[in-house]
């Protein structure tokens, strides 16, 4: 069983991925071997588990086109659905839910072209599925990779904010392809485990990881089997907001803990919100407040998500836990 102590040490890693055990232990309070055995035992139980990728930044040139896909299956073949979508690796994540569809997914690819074609060749044509539904992104206002557990003090994230590199690269290198590759299922691996594979000393190798770090076009995740810590279930809610008013409602959703991602999107609702709920009486309380907040930004739809399958390129057994990785092709931008 968790504690609060797990809970503490995951949400510092969401800050810092890379910040020492030496380091955290005097932030914490708490013996560095203490750390390193909790670590230990999460991600070998396979209840936390890390990711590092490439995705858009300012200093960006190019965007990716990501869209949600609802799934609707034929009877009894959601599970043989379910397999097939998880293998491939520009669909990194996929979502049982209710309504008319049987699942969602997020997809991400290059073009509204290549990905119109993705869905068409690749995803509508998987035996078993009996139509499908696309909801293209226009505004990523959160998301995943940012989404915090909230079990530190101010001062406890502030000194781990400060212990981060802060000096970005001025331009993507391939090398620094390799290095996040090399970190992609585990943003805590040595420089010098990174040596050989990477055929550079081990001080530049952990230069390079220093000036990751401080990239905004890099993601760092930590994410964790959520049923078994606490989380019972997720939802979508589906919004039709008033353009003058989206971005204060965006700024009142940054508040609240349960909301994992929000987009804009395209459709006959304008915005979509991605949260994870310890139990349903929750939503009715996130509703409450958007009505008595927002009562001209009605919600439209409400989807439950009582399964999360993959997420950010990880299958995900029945209890959420991890189970193996795939990589994830035509990078994310996002994930919920």
């Amino acid at each position: 069983m968790v504690d609060g102590l797990d809970f503490q040490i995951i949400n510092a890693l969401q800050i810092h991925p890379r910040v020492t055990w030496a380091q955290l232990g005097r932030i914490l309070r708490v013996d560095p071997s203490t750390i390193s055995r909790r670590w230990s035992a999460l991600t070998h139980e396979r209840q936390v588990w890390t990711s590092c990728f490439e995705a858009d930044g300012q200093r960006s040139h190019g965007r990716e086109i990501s869209a949600l896909v609802e799934i609707r299956c034929a009877p009894g073949r959601r599970v043989d659905v379910i397999a097939e979508l998880g293998r491939q690796g520009p669909i990194f994540s996929v979502h049982c839910t209710s309504g008319p569809r049987d699942l969602y997914i997020m997809v991400s690819t290059h073009t509204l072209l290549s990905m119109d074609r993705y869905i068409d060749e690749h995803i509508a044509v998987i035996p078993g599925i009996v139509g499908t539904q696309t909801h293209y992104l226009r505004r990523i206002f959160l998301e995943g990779s940012g989404w915090r557990l909230n079990a530190l003090s101010d001062q406890q994230v502030e000194a781990l904010r400060l212990l981060r590199p802060s000096e970005p690269p001025e331009h993507r290198k391939p090398i620094h392809r390799d290095v996040i590759t090399a970190l992609s299922t585990d943003v805590r691996r040595t420089a010098a485990d990174m040596q050989r594979e990477l055929g550079r000393s081990i001080s530049v190798i952990s230069r390079d990881i220093d000036t990751l770090l401080a990239a905004d076009w890099v993601r760092w995740r930590v994410d964790f089997a959520h049923t078994l810590m606490g989380w019972s279930a997720a939802a979508v809610l589906w919004l039709d907001v008033q353009h003058s008013e989206l971005e204060r409602l965006v700024s009142m959703l940054r508040s609240l803990e349960n909301v994992r991602m929000c987009a804009s999107v395209t459709g006959a609702t304008n915005l979509a919100v991605f949260l994870w709920l310890r139990d349903l009486q929750e939503l009715d309380e996130i509703e409450g407040k958007l009505a008595s907040l927002f009562p001209k930004a009605p919600i439209k739809d409400r989807w439950i998500v009582p399964r999360i399958a993959k997420r950010t390129g990880y299958i995900l057994d029945l209890d959420s836990r991890r189970l193996r990785y795939v990589p994830v092709g035509g990078q994310p931008v996002f994930e919920d």
